[in-house]
């Protein structure tokens, strides 16, 4: 596992480096900020069904695999709604929270607590878990329907933090969205055994899923370039909720995970799995579900690039501790 460390740091680096032609474009105004929409739906619609149909594609489905897969799928979800409800308290009071504005304050709550509890795992996890472990390894396989649950959960608790409404749920995001819709049609293909009898179709979905991480941080860059430097690292809730997530959930999710693993003994991989699940930064959907409900898309904004930024050096930092306990 400590061979892993240093394939983790320089993917890291390299994934932010990847930021800097976004970064660039902006500040050149060669491009604004607001036309990152554009890359963000085609990640959304093309890049990310194609890399979670992949991962699918490849699996060789068999009794310990399947099992190991439920597992997955209970710890990620019990792990999620841990920090769900430990983040209620952990949020910090807002200033016009006494001055009658209930709903606002909902909303800015509800922006710090989802900052704090849901990871970049599409647009992150996924590509640094395979640039690590490889596209064929248990880990790679893992993050994909951790990513799953990770989507599901978004828009069932995820929303109504956003919009300070517990009744905005969404089921027709939930049911259909791409990740999922992709998910199930690889388990299809899968089981037909389309790899054997159309390997091209793999090889088509490589291709599409290629555009994932590029893109991703292209939009990262681009949204770094349209906010002040000053403002970004001035916010002191940044560097709150910066702790929280890539910090304190990651520890703890990955603790708990260890400690299962004595009980039940699924493995490294496992471990590994919850590790890039949970040290992940903030979901990239923060700032978009936030705009669709009229949620704080600002304070959205610097808590993600904050922790993205961030975690270029809480993870490989964090990763080298389990591997020294490991």
């Amino acid at each position: 596992m400590g061979d892993a460390f240093l394939p983790m740091l320089i993917n890291v680096v390299i994934f932010l480096a990847l930021a800097i032609p976004g970064f660039i474009l902006v500040k050149c105004k060669l491009l604004k900020q607001e036309d990152s929409g554009v890359l963000s739906k085609l990640l959304m619609y093309v890049g990310m069904p194609f890399l979670i149909l992949s991962g699918t594609l490849s699996v060789d489905f068999n009794g310990e695999t399947i099992t190991n897969l439920l597992w997955t799928v209970l710890i990620s979800t019990v792990l999620t709604l841990v920090f769900f409800f430990i983040s209620a308290p952990l949020a910090t009071k807002y200033k016009g929270e006494d001055n009658g504005d209930k709903l606002w304050s909902k909303k800015v709550k509800g922006m710090e607590r989802f900052c704090a509890i849901f990871s970049n795992n599409g647009f992150l996890g996924i590509p640094l878990a395979i640039a690590v472990f490889g596209g064929e390894s248990l880990v790679a396989t893992y993050i994909v329907v951790v990513n799953i649950v990770n989507n599901t959960l978004i828009y069932m608790i995820g929303t109504p933090l956003l919009s300070g409404d517990k009744s905005k749920v969404d089921w027709k995001k939930i049911l259909f969205n791409p990740v999922l819709v992709a998910f199930i049609i690889g388990i299809i293909l899968n089981l037909c055994g389309l790899k054997k009898v159309f390997p091209e179709a793999l090889k088509y979905s490589d291709y599409l899923k290629g555009i994932v991480t590029p893109i991703s941080m292209t939009i990262l860059g681009m949204k770094m370039g349209g906010i002040k430097f000053s403002k970004l690292f001035s916010s002191w809730k940044m560097y709150y909720v910066s702790f929280i997530k890539l910090v304190l959930m990651p520890v703890v999710c990955v603790a708990i995970t260890m400690l299962l693993d004595l009980i039940i003994g699924f493995g490294v991989d496992m471990v590994n799995t919850m590790f890039i699940a949970f040290a992940m930064p903030t979901a990239a959907l923060s700032t978009a579900i936030g705009d669709s409900v009229k949620g704080d898309v600002e304070n959205g904004t610097i808590y993600t690039l904050g922790t993205t930024v961030l975690s270029v050096a809480t993870i490989p930092l964090l990763y080298l501790v389990l591997c020294l306990i490991l």
